[in-house]
């Protein structure tokens, strides 16, 4: 009886091993790669030799796996999975070639509501540095999402998860600050009056560690005392108003001296 059990718990030992090693050969994690930002997620992997066809599978976690309509018997080395996943579920993909059974390699799990990354925003400046304040008008970046027939931007996807970060520094300066808004529209005050600043954003989202990319810096100008903080339009229409005086001072003047002339020649001739 002792024999039949230790026969049995080998036995276990062995088949276990067994479909270690075999999963081992068939999955190589390191050959399949996830790619994704913005929610354009591909799947992609090296050429096998000879320029075979592929076939790619993917499935939920914990789910039975599926044919990616779009990547059977292809010969490029990428999947677009961007229309077949669900941001918000997490997935792995396994490749083969066509003409076989016998499965090349599988991914690691990929969520992309997690996971994918995040390209750097745009932003308008309208900096009142004669307030010492400056505001940024952010655009939430485009996904390749569609609903309705529309993208979605970032804030569809993450709504209420979704915040950026503003960075700025006086210019010349080393020493940045940074805050935090809910919003597209973004004031920052307490700046010193009459500095210029350089602001960048980042888009930034709850359940992630990490920012989306920086933006690119966009700089205010430092302004002197002579109207500072005024408009082009104002600073147009005071130029118009100086030339306007200029011109009745100058008429004026002229009126002035041809009547004294006048004058002088009447007298003249009365003598």
């Amino acid at each position: 009886m002792d024999f039949l059990k230790h026969f049995q718990y080998f036995g276990v030992v062995f088949a276990t091993s067994l479909v270690v090693a075999t999963a081992g050969q068939q999955f190589n994690q390191d050959k399949l790669h996830w790619s994704s930002t913005n929610f354009k997620t591909l799947l992609t992997w090296e050429p096998e030799a000879g320029d075979p066809s592929y076939d790619v599978e993917y499935a939920e976690y914990d789910k039975d796996w599926l044919s990616a309509p779009n990547c059977l018997d292809i010969k490029e080395t990428e999947c677009d999975l961007t229309n077949i996943l669900d941001p918000e579920k997490t997935y792995a993909a396994r490749l083969k070639k066509t003409i076989s059974t016998d499965w090349l390699a599988n991914s690691e799990y990929f969520t992309p509501y997690k996971q994918s990354l995040i390209t750097a925003v745009s932003f308008r400046l309208d900096a009142r540095v004669a307030d010492g304040s400056a505001t940024l008008t952010i655009t939430d970046p485009l996904t390749a999402l569609y609903e309705n027939g529309r993208l979605l931007t970032i804030r569809d996807v993450f709504q209420d998860q979704l915040s950026y970060r503003v960075s700025y520094q006086k210019v010349g300066s080393t020493r940045k600050k940074e805050t935090d808004v809910d919003s597209v529209v973004a004031v920052v005050g307490g700046l010193e009056p009459n500095e210029g600043y350089c602001f960048s954003v980042a888009a930034k989202v709850l359940s992630r560690a990490e920012l989306g990319a920086w933006s690119q810096q966009q700089c205010s100008k430092a302004e002197g005392p002579f109207l500072q903080g005024l408009r082009v339009e104002v600073v147009v229409g005071l130029c118009l108003l100086l030339v306007l005086i200029l011109v009745v001072i100058i008429t004026s003047v002229v009126c002035c001296r041809r009547r004294r002339q006048r004058r002088q020649q009447r007298t003249a001739q009365m003598l």
